[in-house]
């Protein structure tokens, strides 16, 4: 069975109760992702560059892959 789940790394901003907030880079504009879909790992602090676990569809839905 094929995986779609996707490795990328972004860089954490912030969060809510249901949902992360990153970025692909300095510049570029600022994401919602949905706790539910996706998970982080690495430190939760608001900059630092962090792995994100998310379903392939939702990466291509936000255009982050």
């Amino acid at each position: 069975m094929k995986s779609n789940l996707c490795d990328i790394e972004v860089i954490y901003q912030t969060e809510t109760e249901r949902a992360y907030c990153i970025r692909e880079d300095e510049r570029s504009e600022s994401t919602w992702l949905p706790k539910s879909e996706c998970e982080i790992d690495g430190a939760l602090e608001r900059g630092m560059a962090v792995t994100l676990t998310a379903p392939e569809w939702l990466l291509l839905e936000k255009g982050l892959i």
